[in-house]
């Protein structure tokens, strides 16, 4: 055994928060304690070197050396949280969801990770993925190479009715919304940006074909999308205007745009402004029932009198 793989299992005993003695290596490995004391010293300096939030020290109590964090790159409190978000979002299959709360877990002491295992347990055992089956890290990944690089590419894509499509385009940005990810990408064909369901392409390329481009103006801005758009559903920008007799803090909360510019204290509404994608806007204003009454654009008005007209036949 040479001493570079004699240190590496020095290294992973430690960082797995096992105490090494010095003696015990030695009879173990076959060398000695000299030697040992070496490779310590080895490990010590390649901890100063990377910078890690890691210093090697020994406990006279215990009679060995352990590995102490200096400082933790990342809390416990925000890896348990990373996880809640992760279980609560459903998007990713059994084994890529316990593959991801195992890293995460491994970016914290061994004592931080028995902290949290049982708190998420029960929640980990019953976890229940979406319906598509599909394995979606290294596909986000790809795409994301993809993003970064302003490569073209073309994908094999299963439309909503199982009909499956050859699309040539530009990724623009990757978003996580509503359980699932898309991938935001110019389509040259129509002359817009169009949302793809990332676990609905079936196979991804690059091409030779001539590449689409975009100008710096023309790109993508997802940030700005953000708090436009609602499910998906991008549409046509509208102001609208809306009296709520919901929790305030919520409509707020779904339209990043949103102020309150009047109240109605006996009836116990709000007026608010929002800037908003229309079809998005709608799905969540019908879900509030009651609740809302949407008073401006006029045009916007008429079509949601329509539609509820429509649902109401159904009854």
């Amino acid at each position: 055994m040479n001493a570079a793989y004699r240190q590496l299992t020095i290294f992973q005993l430690l960082l797995t928060g096992h105490t090494v003695a010095k003696a015990q290596l030695a009879e173990k490995f076959g060398v000695s304690s000299r030697m040992i004391q070496r490779d310590l010293g080895q490990i010590r300096q390649f901890i100063a070197d990377q910078q890690l939030f890691y210093q090697l020290r020994y406990h006279r109590q215990s009679g060995g050396y352990q590995l102490e964090a200096t400082q933790a790159p990342i809390s416990k409190q925000a890896i348990l949280l990373l996880i809640k978000i992760a279980l609560a979002s459903r998007s990713l299959t059994k084994a890529e969801m316990s593959r991801t709360i195992d890293g995460l877990l491994q970016l914290i002491s061994p004592a931080d990770q028995a902290e949290i295992r049982p708190i998420i347990k029960n929640e980990r055992f019953y976890y229940q993925p979406v319906h598509h089956g599909q394995p979606l890290l290294k596909t986000v990944w790809e795409l994301s190479r993809f993003i970064n690089q302003q490569q073209t590419i073309v994908i094999t894509y299963q439309r909503q009715h199982r009909e499956i499509v050859t699309r040539t385009i530009l990724p623009e940005a990757i978003i996580f919304s509503e359980y699932y990810f898309y991938v935001v990408a110019y389509n040259a064909k129509y002359h817009s940006n169009l949302f793809y369901r990332v676990d609905r392409i079936r196979q991804l390329h690059t091409t030779n074909q001539t590449p689409i481009t975009r100008t710096r103006a023309e790109r993508f801005e997802d940030g700005e999308m953000r708090r436009l758009v609602h499910y998906m559903q991008p549409g046509k920008k509208i102001t609208l205007r809306f009296k709520f007799w919901g929790i305030v803090e919520a409509a707020l909360d779904r339209f990043p745009t949103a102020t309150v510019i009047d109240r109605y204290p006996d009836e116990g509404a709000v007026l608010i402004e929002a800037t908003a994608f229309d079809r998005g806007a709608q799905m969540w204003l019908l879900s509030q029932g009651a609740q809302v009454q949407v008073l401006a654009p006029a045009e916007f008005v008429t079509h949601l009198r329509t539609e509820l007209q429509r649902m109401l036949a159904r009854y």
